[in-house]
């Protein structure tokens, strides 16, 4: 691409090829923090929609509340919105703020307060602004951080959270051109101090960008890196999937096993069954760094006859029965409790789908049930580890346990359906939910 065709503003004729994913999509949501990306989205996706089309439009903006004058940026977003009659909402982080890892604390409230919002306005999908050179720094940052071929495949044109599609656009366009759109229409971006804050890990790759490029190493070549590592991921999900139906089982109490057998797969495969494995019993965001996924892959291969427990990302791992088995770690915060509220429909700690109905009492809680409600009640362990008993959700009055659905103990005609949803969590790969 020539110097003055990467700065060119988004053309008309180049909508409705950035946009077919949501071609005939009734509401969606996009995040715009009032910066030149954004704002070249929220200009191309206004364009697209004057063209006849029916998709109704709501603008999200996070105030991070970081610096004094996010405030006033979020409220010139608000201006631009009314300017195009378009409905926007601001979105305040509350809460106290970490003196560390501010990037990643961020990213995290950020997701959480625009997907909750994208599923209030009942949209179903959020548009974010990511282009071709945020994907070569995410590349860079992952390499540096020694990530292996998922993290290095980095953003992917869309990714499924829950019901929501997060869709980028933008991916293959470099910053220039959504620059060039921004000042095409104009407006006035908000400039983030923070972008070029050398405290700030994207801010140095950034910084260097020029170095990489004059020797070869440009934006557009490290994307399309990541798009062919992309494409070699998706492969070995491919195999993971077919690995997990062969040698991977789940029970009612959210236990998965694993016998021998799964060591017949290739090694990048059965590390990869053995990461959702980690991420669907134990819940955690990331998945577990390669040298401890790698040693746990050699200890469990290595490991013989007698006693065998390791603990990794939330899942204890252990030898019983023939079989490996993970189940989920109560861990030193123990499992959040969940107030049930009749009519209610929601899923406990990532492993249970639980449906309370109608005719519930007032007043009742669903938590963990702890290793001293495990003995209290006498559920003894049996085949299943004690550890997977003591992680499975009890009804509560208060401190009674009333029921142990998962176990069919106590009053089981309380209206209170308990499944477990691992199995169907395992089909579908973690595809690293932090939305770098």
């Amino acid at each position: 691409m020539r110097a003055v065709e990467a700065a060119a503003p988004v053309t008309e004729g180049e909508l409705d090829s950035l946009f077919a994913d949501i071609a005939g999509v009734a509401r969606i949501a996009l995040a715009v923090s009032g910066g030149a990306d954004s704002l070249a989205l929220l200009d191309c996706v206004d364009r697209w929609r004057k063209h006849g089309r029916a998709t109704d439009v709501t603008l999200l903006t996070v105030d991070h509340r970081l610096r004094p004058e996010s405030a006033d940026e979020a409220a010139m977003v608000a201006d631009i919105a009314v300017g195009r009659g378009l409905r926007h909402r601001i979105l305040a982080w509350d809460g106290l703020h970490p003196e560390r890892d501010v990037e990643a604390a961020a990213r995290h409230a950020r997701y959480g307060l625009l997907l909750g919002a994208t599923r209030e306005a009942g949209a179903s999908h959020l548009l974010v602004a990511h282009h071709r050179d945020d994907q070569a720094e995410t590349f860079l940052m992952r390499l540096a951080r020694g990530s292996g071929l998922f993290g290095l495949a980095a953003m992917r044109p869309s990714l499924q959270a829950g019901e929501v599609t997060i869709l980028r656009p933008f991916l293959d366009l470099p910053r220039s051109r959504l620059a060039a759109t921004t000042a095409a229409a104009g407006l006035v971006p908000a400039d983030d101090p923070m972008n070029h804050d050398p405290r700030f890990e994207r801010a140095r790759i950034r910084r260097l960008m020029p170095l990489f490029a004059a020797e070869g190493l440009d934006p557009a070549m490290l994307a399309a890196t990541a798009a062919r590592l992309r494409m070699a991921a998706d492969a070995i999900d491919r195999a993971a999937d077919a690995a997990i139906a062969r040698h991977v089982t789940t029970d009612a109490m959210a236990v998965a096993s694993a016998g021998r057998d799964l060591f017949s797969a290739p090694e990048e495969v059965r590390r990869r069954v053995l990461v959702r494995i980690l991420m669907a019993v134990g819940g955690e965001p990331y998945p577990p760094r390669s040298e401890r996924l790698e040693a746990l892959d050699r200890a469990m291969a290595e490991h013989g006859k007698g006693r065998f427990k390791r603990t990794l990302a939330g899942t204890v791992i252990e030898w019983r029965g023939g079989k490996f088995a993970f189940h989920r770690e109560l861990g030193r915060e123990g499992i959040a409790a969940v107030a049930l509220v009749p009519g209610s429909a929601f899923t406990f700690d990532g492993r249970f789908r639980v449906e309370a109905g109608e005719g519930l009492p007032a007043g009742l809680t669903l938590s963990a049930l702890g290793e001293a409600g495990r003995l209290a009640i006498g559920a003894t362990a049996g085949e299943a580890p004690a550890g997977a008993i003591a992680a499975l959700p009890a009804i509560r009055r208060e401190t009674a346990i009333l029921a142990v659905p998962s176990i069919g103990f106590g009053d089981v005609s309380l209206p209170v359906a308990v499944r477990p949803v691992l199995a169907a969590k395992l089909a579908r790969p973690a595809l690293f939910p932090d939305f770098t």
